[in-house]
């Protein structure tokens, strides 16, 4: 999420690290999103928005109403890489599985943090906070984590050639070009990378590919009221400041607009693998 600070995960300490922790056990994915690390750098704004939304995660009602909706989404498939052509765009087996792994991170974790970043602007915006029941806490199991995903490439430490092919995916966000997390880290296979931007570019280009994306982004979100209904009444924590709002809101703008294409493209991207051996 360029232009916007973030607390690295190796510097959280006290409370915000046992945050992080919970995100990662709740997300099923080996890392924090920068939005939650973003929140981080707000003195008591994730120990407030997580204190609201835990007992969603914990309870599964979060996680599971995200995915859900997510697999209801459907996409024309690109075409299918066999095994021999992963080989000549030099992913070797243990490429082909950590590629597999990072379009499912992105199929698991965006979906969930357009829901809780929904739930967010709710509450900034000035709606009612959580007042219902609550849900049973402690019975609901995550998937199994995913493996530690490689790290993102530094845009401009690579070759020019590199770079060009990385800039194909960017994205305008706060004024800046953006290129999201999820082609950063397929840029470890340059090749491999030229190809999907081949097969992809007419996909991202298209304007119908921008509208289901929405659409898929207002269906998740669409479940607010009902998620925030099934919450229990918030803990007394203070909320953010009221100039900071403003940012804050930009910010989940941002995801709002870049997670509806990580969940879409991370699902062509892994159907267009051969089948897992």
């Amino acid at each position: 999420m360029a232009g916007f600070a973030e607390l690295a995960e190796a510097d959280a300490a006290g409370d915000i690290a046992v945050i992080y922790a919970e995100i990662r056990l709740f997300y099923a994915a080996p890392y924090v999103s920068s939005l939650q690390r973003h929140f981080a750098t707000h003195p008591g704004l994730l120990e407030w928005a997580w204190g609201l939304l835990r007992p969603g995660f914990a309870s599964g009602l979060i996680p599971e109403t995200a995915w859900r909706l997510a697999g209801e989404a459907a996409e024309e498939p690109l075409p299918q890489l066999d095994r021999s052509a992963l080989r000549v765009f030099g992913v070797d087996a243990e490429g082909e599985g950590t590629i597999r792994a990072v379009c499912r991170n992105f199929e698991r974790v965006a979906p969930l943090n357009l829901l809780f970043a929904g739930c967010l602007r709710h509450l900034l915006a000035g709606g009612a906070p959580p007042a219902g029941p609550g849900e049973t806490v402690g019975q609901w199991q995550p998937p199994a984590a995913l493996p530690p995903l490689p790290a993102m490439v530094d845009v401009d430490a690579l070759p020019a050639d590199q770079a060009a092919v990385l800039g194909r995916f960017a994205t305008p966000i706060a004024g800046r070009a953006f290129v999201p997390g999820l082609y950063r880290m397929l840029a470890h296979w340059p090749d491999y990378l030229a190809r999907i931007a081949d097969d992809l570019g007419p996909r991202l280009a298209d304007p119908g590919f921008r509208e289901r994306g929405e659409e898929l982004a207002g269906t998740i979100v669409g479940a607010v009221p009902e998620v925030l209904a099934r919450l229990p009444a918030p803990p007394d924590l203070p909320g953010p400041e009221p100039t900071i709002v403003p940012a804050l809101l930009d910010a989940i703008a941002s995801y709002r607009r870049s997670s509806p294409e990580m969940v879409l493209v991370g699902g062509l991207l892994r159907r267009a693998l051969p089948p897992e051996p």
